[in-house]
Protein backbone atom coordinates (compact mmCIF):
# COMPACT_ATOMS: atom_id res chain seq x y z
CA UNK A 1 0.00 0.00 0.00
CA UNK A 2 2.81 2.25 0.97
CA UNK A 3 4.86 1.94 -2.95
CA UNK A 4 0.92 2.18 -4.45
CA UNK A 5 0.82 5.63 -2.48
CA UNK A 6 4.31 6.68 -2.94
CA UNK A 7 4.04 6.10 -6.93
CA UNK A 8 0.86 7.58 -7.14
CA UNK A 9 1.73 10.71 -5.67
CA UNK A 10 5.11 10.71 -7.23
CA UNK A 11 7.08 10.69 -4.17
CA UNK A 12 10.92 10.06 -3.60
CA UNK A 13 12.15 7.40 -2.05
CA UNK A 14 11.85 6.95 1.95
CA UNK A 15 16.01 6.71 2.58
CA UNK A 16 15.79 8.12 6.32
CA UNK A 17 13.82 6.73 9.61
CA UNK A 18 11.39 9.58 9.41
CA UNK A 19 10.26 9.62 6.01
CA UNK A 20 7.44 6.70 5.97
CA UNK A 21 5.98 8.27 9.40
CA UNK A 22 5.48 12.09 7.38
CA UNK A 23 4.37 10.01 4.33
CA UNK A 24 2.03 8.27 6.24
CA UNK A 25 0.43 11.32 7.45
CA UNK A 26 0.90 12.74 3.76
CA UNK A 27 -1.26 9.75 2.63
CA UNK A 28 -4.11 10.34 5.34
CA UNK A 29 -4.27 13.85 4.83
CA UNK A 30 -4.91 13.49 1.43
CA UNK A 31 -7.03 10.73 1.59
CA UNK A 32 -9.35 12.34 3.77
CA UNK A 33 -9.19 15.65 1.68
CA UNK A 34 -10.19 13.63 -1.09
CA UNK A 35 -13.03 11.78 0.22
CA UNK A 36 -14.59 15.19 1.75
CA UNK A 37 -13.99 16.66 -1.86
CA UNK A 38 -15.73 13.59 -3.14
CA UNK A 39 -18.74 14.14 -0.65
CA UNK A 40 -18.99 17.60 -1.12
CA UNK A 41 -19.34 17.15 -4.89
CA UNK A 42 -21.70 14.29 -4.46
CA UNK A 43 -23.89 16.48 -2.21
CA UNK A 44 -23.98 19.09 -4.77
CA UNK A 45 -24.78 17.08 -7.32
CA UNK A 46 -27.81 15.55 -5.48
CA UNK A 47 -29.41 18.41 -4.65
CA UNK A 48 -28.72 20.33 -8.03
CA UNK A 49 -30.83 17.03 -9.43
CA UNK A 50 -33.49 17.21 -6.65
CA UNK A 51 -34.53 20.81 -6.92
CA UNK A 52 -34.11 21.32 -10.49
CA UNK A 53 -36.44 24.07 -12.69
CA UNK A 54 -38.55 21.72 -13.90
CA UNK A 55 -40.36 22.28 -17.52
CA UNK A 56 -43.33 24.62 -16.64
CA UNK A 57 -43.10 24.53 -13.33
CA UNK A 58 -41.20 25.68 -10.26
CA UNK A 59 -38.66 24.18 -8.42
CA UNK A 60 -39.33 21.88 -5.38
CA UNK A 61 -38.72 23.88 -2.07
CA UNK A 62 -37.56 21.76 1.00
CA UNK A 63 -39.43 22.32 3.90
CA UNK A 64 -37.75 20.54 6.53
CA UNK A 65 -34.58 21.15 8.39
CA UNK A 66 -31.00 19.65 9.40
CA UNK A 67 -31.21 17.78 13.14
CA UNK A 68 -29.42 19.43 15.69
CA UNK A 69 -27.65 15.88 16.51
CA UNK A 70 -26.45 16.27 12.35
CA UNK A 71 -25.14 19.78 12.78
CA UNK A 72 -23.24 18.64 16.53
CA UNK A 73 -21.84 15.51 14.49
CA UNK A 74 -20.49 17.25 11.22
CA UNK A 75 -18.80 20.29 12.88
CA UNK A 76 -17.25 17.88 16.03
CA UNK A 77 -16.34 15.47 13.45
CA UNK A 78 -14.20 18.38 11.74
CA UNK A 79 -12.86 19.58 14.86
CA UNK A 80 -11.78 16.90 15.99
CA UNK A 81 -9.92 16.27 12.83
CA UNK A 82 -8.41 18.84 12.85
CA UNK A 83 -7.04 18.30 15.69
CA UNK A 84 -6.02 14.67 15.13
CA UNK A 85 -3.97 15.97 12.59
CA UNK A 86 -2.31 19.09 14.59
CA UNK A 87 -1.21 16.49 17.29
CA UNK A 88 0.36 13.55 14.94
CA UNK A 89 2.27 16.96 13.01
CA UNK A 90 3.04 18.76 15.95
CA UNK A 91 4.34 15.16 17.49
CA UNK A 92 6.60 14.77 13.94
CA UNK A 93 7.99 18.20 14.11
CA UNK A 94 8.98 17.85 17.60
CA UNK A 95 10.75 14.78 16.87
CA UNK A 96 12.36 16.09 14.08
CA UNK A 97 13.65 19.38 16.22
CA UNK A 98 15.15 16.86 18.78
CA UNK A 99 18.48 15.05 17.46
CA UNK A 100 19.07 11.62 19.70
CA UNK A 101 21.86 11.80 21.89
CA UNK A 102 23.96 10.06 20.28
CA UNK A 103 24.00 11.89 17.09
CA UNK A 104 27.14 12.45 14.99
CA UNK A 105 27.28 16.30 15.00
CA UNK A 106 27.95 17.67 11.54
CA UNK A 107 28.77 21.80 11.21
CA UNK A 108 27.01 23.04 8.01
CA UNK A 109 28.00 26.34 5.69
CA UNK A 110 26.21 27.25 3.04
CA UNK A 111 27.27 30.21 0.81
CA UNK A 112 26.60 31.22 -2.60
CA UNK A 113 26.31 28.65 -4.34
CA UNK A 114 27.88 25.90 -2.46
CA UNK A 115 27.35 23.48 0.60
CA UNK A 116 30.49 23.12 2.89
CA UNK A 117 30.56 20.38 5.63
CA UNK A 118 32.93 20.06 8.71
CA UNK A 119 33.38 16.72 10.42
CA UNK A 120 34.30 15.21 13.95
CA UNK A 121 37.83 14.30 13.11
CA UNK A 122 38.98 18.35 11.88
CA UNK A 123 38.19 16.80 8.10
CA UNK A 124 35.73 19.02 5.43
CA UNK A 125 33.87 18.27 2.35
CA UNK A 126 32.69 20.66 -0.17
CA UNK A 127 28.79 19.79 -1.83
CA UNK A 128 29.07 16.19 -0.90
CA UNK A 129 28.31 15.14 2.67
CA UNK A 130 29.25 11.56 3.99
CA UNK A 131 27.55 9.85 6.30
CA UNK A 132 26.88 6.28 8.17
CA UNK A 133 23.87 4.44 7.15
CA UNK A 134 22.23 3.86 10.57
CA UNK A 135 23.20 6.72 12.94
CA UNK A 136 21.90 10.13 13.63
CA UNK A 137 23.50 12.96 12.31
CA UNK A 138 22.83 16.25 14.00
CA UNK A 139 23.72 19.75 11.34
CA UNK A 140 24.35 22.13 12.92
CA UNK A 141 24.09 24.98 9.63
CA UNK A 142 24.74 28.81 9.12
CA UNK A 143 24.87 30.87 6.38
CA UNK A 144 27.69 33.23 5.12
CA UNK A 145 25.77 35.73 3.22
CA UNK A 146 21.77 35.36 2.74
CA UNK A 147 19.43 33.05 3.68
CA UNK A 148 19.27 29.46 2.14
CA UNK A 149 17.12 26.23 3.31
CA UNK A 150 18.99 22.44 3.24
CA UNK A 151 16.40 20.24 1.64
CA UNK A 152 17.10 16.09 0.95
CA UNK A 153 14.02 14.84 -0.38
CA UNK A 154 14.62 11.17 -0.38
CA UNK A 155 15.06 12.19 4.13
CA UNK A 156 11.91 14.68 3.99
CA UNK A 157 13.66 17.11 5.87
CA UNK A 158 13.82 20.87 5.06
CA UNK A 159 16.03 23.24 7.40
CA UNK A 160 16.56 27.23 6.65
CA UNK A 161 19.98 28.10 6.76
CA UNK A 162 20.03 32.19 8.48
CA UNK A 163 23.06 33.76 8.12
CA UNK A 164 24.48 34.94 11.60
CA UNK A 165 22.61 32.16 12.84
CA UNK A 166 22.35 28.82 13.37
CA UNK A 167 19.71 26.11 13.29
CA UNK A 168 19.67 22.42 13.36
CA UNK A 169 18.45 19.39 11.82
CA UNK A 170 19.17 15.64 12.04
CA UNK A 171 18.42 12.82 10.07
CA UNK A 172 19.08 9.02 9.91
CA UNK A 173 19.96 7.51 6.93
CA UNK A 174 18.67 4.08 6.00
CA UNK A 175 19.46 3.51 2.82
CA UNK A 176 22.88 3.46 1.10
CA UNK A 177 23.62 5.36 -1.85
CA UNK A 178 23.29 9.16 -2.79
CA UNK A 179 20.45 11.37 -2.21
CA UNK A 180 20.15 15.02 -3.52
CA UNK A 181 20.85 17.75 -1.50
CA UNK A 182 19.10 21.15 -2.68
CA UNK A 183 18.32 24.74 -1.48
CA UNK A 184 14.74 25.37 -1.25
CA UNK A 185 15.04 29.10 -0.92
CA UNK A 186 15.84 31.36 -3.34
CA UNK A 187 19.81 33.01 -2.91
CA UNK A 188 20.70 34.42 -5.89
CA UNK A 189 21.26 34.31 -9.78
CA UNK A 190 22.66 30.52 -9.18
CA UNK A 191 19.99 28.93 -6.53
CA UNK A 192 19.18 26.04 -9.29
CA UNK A 193 22.81 25.31 -8.73
CA UNK A 194 23.20 24.71 -5.50
CA UNK A 195 23.51 21.16 -5.05
CA UNK A 196 24.93 18.56 -3.28
CA UNK A 197 24.66 14.89 -2.51
CA UNK A 198 24.87 13.26 1.01
CA UNK A 199 26.72 9.87 0.52
CA UNK A 200 25.32 7.30 2.89
CA UNK A 201 27.45 4.58 3.23
CA UNK A 202 27.51 1.22 4.88
CA UNK A 203 30.26 0.39 7.79
CA UNK A 204 32.56 -1.31 6.09
CA UNK A 205 32.55 1.58 3.55
CA UNK A 206 31.84 4.29 6.27
CA UNK A 207 35.42 2.90 8.21
CA UNK A 208 37.38 3.05 4.47
CA UNK A 209 36.01 6.25 3.93
CA UNK A 210 37.69 7.62 7.35
CA UNK A 211 40.60 6.09 6.75
CA UNK A 212 41.50 7.53 3.25
CA UNK A 213 40.68 10.89 4.40
CA UNK A 214 43.15 10.73 7.61
CA UNK A 215 46.39 12.09 7.93
CA UNK A 216 49.36 11.97 10.05
CA UNK A 217 49.25 15.72 11.02
CA UNK A 218 44.92 15.20 10.89
CA UNK A 219 43.36 16.74 14.55
CA UNK A 220 40.31 16.00 15.50
CA UNK A 221 37.47 19.59 15.87
CA UNK A 222 38.42 19.63 19.37
CA UNK A 223 42.13 19.91 19.04
CA UNK A 224 41.79 22.28 16.42
CA UNK A 225 39.14 24.62 18.05
CA UNK A 226 41.84 25.18 20.87
CA UNK A 227 44.66 26.58 18.01
CA UNK A 228 41.89 28.36 16.66
CA UNK A 229 41.23 29.44 19.92
CA UNK A 230 44.52 30.62 20.90
CA UNK A 231 45.45 32.00 16.98
CA UNK A 232 42.31 34.11 17.31
CA UNK A 233 42.72 36.00 20.53
CA UNK A 234 39.96 34.11 22.33
CA UNK A 235 42.32 33.14 24.99
CA UNK A 236 42.76 36.51 25.87
CA UNK A 237 38.75 37.06 27.27
CA UNK A 238 38.20 33.85 28.07
CA UNK A 239 39.79 31.15 30.34
CA UNK A 240 39.17 27.31 30.18
CA UNK A 241 39.77 26.06 34.08
CA UNK A 242 36.84 28.30 35.19
CA UNK A 243 38.95 31.13 36.51
CA UNK A 244 36.88 34.55 36.27
CA UNK A 245 38.20 37.07 33.63
CA UNK A 246 36.70 39.58 30.91
CA UNK A 247 34.24 37.04 29.23
CA UNK A 248 32.84 33.87 30.66
CA UNK A 249 34.71 31.12 31.20
CA UNK A 250 34.65 28.21 28.86
CA UNK A 251 34.89 25.24 31.46
CA UNK A 252 31.46 23.50 32.24
CA UNK A 253 29.73 25.92 29.68
CA UNK A 254 28.61 23.94 27.14
CA UNK A 255 24.95 22.91 28.09
CA UNK A 256 24.52 24.76 31.27
CA UNK A 257 21.39 27.30 31.56
CA UNK A 258 22.95 30.83 31.84
CA UNK A 259 21.27 34.11 32.44
CA UNK A 260 20.95 37.03 29.75
CA UNK A 261 21.26 41.02 30.72
CA UNK A 262 17.34 40.48 29.54
CA UNK A 263 16.70 38.55 32.50
CA UNK A 264 16.30 35.32 30.37
CA UNK A 265 17.18 32.44 30.31
CA UNK A 266 18.89 30.10 27.75
CA UNK A 267 20.81 26.74 27.43
CA UNK A 268 24.03 26.92 25.92
CA UNK A 269 24.38 24.94 22.49
CA UNK A 270 25.86 24.57 19.30
CA UNK A 271 23.69 27.53 18.34
CA UNK A 272 23.60 29.74 20.89
CA UNK A 273 27.90 29.64 20.96
CA UNK A 274 27.86 30.34 16.96
CA UNK A 275 25.26 33.05 17.33
CA UNK A 276 27.21 34.69 20.23
CA UNK A 277 30.23 34.56 17.75
CA UNK A 278 28.20 36.35 15.26
CA UNK A 279 26.83 39.07 16.67
CA UNK A 280 27.81 39.23 20.39
CA UNK A 281 25.62 41.61 21.88
CA UNK A 282 21.78 40.14 20.39
CA UNK A 283 22.29 37.41 23.71
CA UNK A 284 24.51 38.92 26.25
CA UNK A 285 25.47 36.96 29.13
CA UNK A 286 24.08 38.75 32.48
CA UNK A 287 27.34 40.55 34.81
CA UNK A 288 29.77 40.95 31.59
CA UNK A 289 30.20 44.16 29.05
CA UNK A 290 29.50 44.05 25.77
CA UNK A 291 33.28 44.12 24.91
CA UNK A 292 33.74 41.23 21.74
CA UNK A 293 33.68 42.27 18.47
CA UNK A 294 31.45 40.37 15.93
CA UNK A 295 33.29 37.81 13.76
CA UNK A 296 30.78 37.31 11.14
CA UNK A 297 32.70 37.46 7.87
CA UNK A 298 35.85 37.34 9.55
CA UNK A 299 36.28 33.57 9.85
CA UNK A 300 36.01 30.31 8.34
CA UNK A 301 32.65 27.90 9.09
CA UNK A 302 35.34 24.93 9.61
CA UNK A 303 36.74 27.38 13.01
CA UNK A 304 33.53 28.08 13.68
CA UNK A 305 33.20 24.63 13.96
CA UNK A 306 36.26 23.55 15.87
CA UNK A 307 35.96 26.77 18.32
CA UNK A 308 32.32 25.27 19.32
CA UNK A 309 33.28 21.78 19.56
CA UNK A 310 36.57 22.72 21.64
CA UNK A 311 33.84 24.38 24.02
CA UNK A 312 32.17 21.57 24.23
CA UNK A 313 34.82 19.34 24.92
CA UNK A 314 35.43 21.71 28.18
CA UNK A 315 31.72 20.78 29.25
CA UNK A 316 33.04 18.18 31.53
CA UNK A 317 36.09 19.58 32.79
CA UNK A 318 36.41 20.54 36.53
CA UNK A 319 37.17 23.90 37.52
CA UNK A 320 40.77 24.00 38.71
CA UNK A 321 40.34 27.42 40.82
CA UNK A 322 42.88 27.78 43.76
CA UNK A 323 41.19 27.27 47.06
CA UNK A 324 40.04 30.28 48.57
CA UNK A 325 42.68 31.07 51.87
CA UNK A 326 41.43 29.01 55.12
CA UNK A 327 40.16 31.52 58.24
CA UNK A 328 42.80 32.07 60.58
CA UNK A 329 42.20 30.06 63.81
CA UNK A 330 41.47 32.20 66.60
CA UNK A 331 43.96 33.55 69.04
CA UNK A 332 44.59 31.58 72.12
CA UNK A 333 44.45 33.00 75.53
CA UNK A 334 47.66 33.66 77.21
CA UNK A 335 47.90 31.85 80.28
CA UNK A 336 48.17 33.98 83.39
CA UNK A 337 49.88 33.29 86.72
CA UNK A 338 47.90 33.68 90.10
CA UNK A 339 49.44 36.09 91.85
Amino acid sequence: MNELFRTLLNLPEQASSVALRIDVLHYVVIAVSMLGATGVAVAVAVLLFRFRRRPGGHPPVSRGHVPLWAEVTMIGGLLTLFLAFWAVGFRQFVTLQTPPANSMPIYVVAKQWMWTFAYPDGSATTDDLYVPVGRPVKLVMTSRDVIHSFFVPDFRIKQDVLPARTTTAWFEATRAGPHDILCAEYCGLEHSRMRGRVIALSDDDWARWADSRATPAAHDLATMGARVASERGCLRCHTVDGTPHLGPTWAQLYGSTIVLTSGDRIKVDEAYLTESMMDPALKLRAGFAPIMPTYQGLIQGVDVAALVEYIRSLADRPLELDPPPAAPLPPKPIPTRAP
